[in-house]
């Protein structure tokens, strides 16, 4: 007889497996699974379908075969089929022994087209393939599943993962799972289509916060360089030489902009009492390394040299950034140990982006990323080729890819805080350069919070985790300014 369990995939969906049972012994070591696609919309009296193909998937699971029926909904029938693949390549050796890198999308009548349209996306993620056909319920079961056994069988075998990189539905926090839809659907086919979609979810600017001005300047250029756009935040009450972040913004060095980080940057300015520096640096490939890193260097050179013109103090100057601008403060902080510029107080290291190379847990993405809105490891290659683009396939020096840096390079650089999630694809790039700066001397503060994806630091945390990481962030950032908790009102 068949196991029969259910199962929430996340955002609403339960689906149901029909395995064989654990007590029964097949031939093949491993079992194959296949995703059934039924209506589960309202029916024309207003209730659900409920059309039970369970006796059907009853007798597939005898013959050794793996069933998960999945009731798509009206509206999102494709996401749905969508995530229950994701869900299904996470579990399937664990929870079934199936073979996670050939599963069968089936269309049962009325949702054939959803299996061949979902196939066409795993395609075009250059995820594993999926056999797509048409279900048949009133097939002879034995036949349908030695059919389907040679299809799968047949599929080709996949080198490297075949398994997402992040099982969502166990691994992220519940409150950000519920909001994975609200991001981009990643199209990688050139840089242009990859900032068309990360447009398209950039927030609207955020009105000016009563405790804090903004003002944009352009820093002057030296030495043949261009002038560099900045834009100020400083708390209104605040007087004297204040604390000062630079701050370069994110967009994996090819996008990206000082607006979308308004909120975040007023809600340091106003809680921390310090000016914030945020910096228009160059993008590729329009201008690759090391346009990005000259704008940096020159955005530092004149606030240093320039401090009290400016009301900041020289000794208590932070870079930073997020996932590229934090690999641009990496960088830019090597870059001030070659030449024998003074250090900041403090490297500010948000998810940084640091290494061309591809360690493991980005390697793990040729299994998918879990989730349509996730970053693909087509992305990650585009991005990095487009910012080394200028070194015409050289080796990468380590103000480029800071994650290169050997430890004579690392030994006089600034303190740092590095912050990352879990369930971020940069994880394994991170704990490495932690553990490179540590060997080179440099004080370092790490923190890895469980169930947190890449872009979680945000101005307005809703889960547990990525309130500690906005916390972390906030006290390193006064211990290195020497300053005590304000009282500015958090919005």
């Amino acid at each position: 007889m068949a196991d029969c369990d259910s199962h929430d995939v996340g955002a609403g969906l339960t689906v149901r497996s029909f395995a064989p049972s654990r007590a029964a012994a097949f031939p093949e070591d491993t079992a194959y699974l296949a995703l059934v696609l039924v209506d589960g919309g309202p029916d024309e009296a207003g209730g659900v379908d409920t059309t039970d193909f369970a006796h059907v998937y009853r007798k597939l699971a005898d013959e050794g075969l793996v069933i998960v029926e999945v009731p798509t909904r009206p509206g999102s029938a494709l996401d749905d089929s969508d995530r229950a693949l994701q869900w299904a390549r996470s579990v399937a050796t664990d929870t079934f022994g199936a073979d996670p890198g050939r599963i069968g999308v089936l269309g049962a009548p009325g949702s054939e087209l959803f299996a061949t349209e979902l196939a066409e996306r795993v395609r075009v993620r250059k995820e594993p393939p999926v056999l797509a056909q048409a279900f048949t319920p009133a097939a002879e079961a034995a036949r349908t599943a030695a059919s389907l056994r040679a299809s799968l069988g047949a599929l080709p075998a996949v080198r490297g993962p075949v398994e997402p990189a992040i099982a969502v539905h166990r691994r992220v926090e519940p409150a950000t799972l519920a909001q994975l839809d609200l991001l981009t659907r990643w199209d990688t086919t050139d840089i242009e289509t990859i900032r068309a979609n990360y447009s398209k979810v950039t927030p609207p600017p955020t009105p000016v916060s009563e405790h804090v001005a903004r003002a944009d300047d352009v820093v002057p250029g030296t030495d043949g360089r261009p002038g560099v756009p900045v834009r100020w935040y400083r708390p209104r009450a605040a007087t004297g030489q204040l604390p000062a972040l630079i701050y370069f913004h994110g967009g994996a060095y090819i996008m990206g902009s000082l607006a979308e980080n308004d909120d975040r940057l007023d809600r340091m300015a106003a809680e921390l009492g310090c000016a914030v520096v945020s910096v228009d640096y160059r993008l590729a490939p329009e201008n690759p390394y090391p346009a990005g890193l000259d704008d940096a260097e020159t955005v530092w050179r004149h606030i240093h040299d320039h401090a009290d013109a400016l009301g900041v103090d020289p000794d208590r100057l932070v870079v930073g950034g997020a996932s590229a601008g934090a690999g641009l403060a990496a960088a830019l902080c090597l870059q001030l140990a070659q030449v024998g510029l003074p250090q900041p107080a403090l490297q500010l290291l948000v998810y940084p982006m640091l290494d061309d190379r591809e360690h493991g847990s980005v390697r793990a993405l040729e299994g998918g990323a879990g989730h349509w809105g996730l970053w693909r490891l087509e992305a990650e290659r585009l991005t990095w080729q487009a910012y080394l683009g200028g070194l015409d396939g050289a080796t990468p020096p380590a103000t480029a890819v800071p994650g290169r840096a050997r430890p004579s390079e690392l030994r006089r650089v600034a303190p740092a805080f590095i912050g990352i999630g879990d369930v971020d694809a940069l994880l394994d790039s991170n704990l490495l350069y932690a553990t490179q700066l540590s060997r080179a001397g440099v004080p370092v503060e790490l923190h890895v919070y469980p169930g947190v994806i890449h872009g979680g630091f945000v101005a307005q945390p809703r889960t547990r985790q990525t309130r500690r990481f906005l916390d972390d962030v906030h006290a390193a950032l006064r211990r290195t300014f020497g300053t005590a908790e304000t009282d500015a009102a958090e919005n």
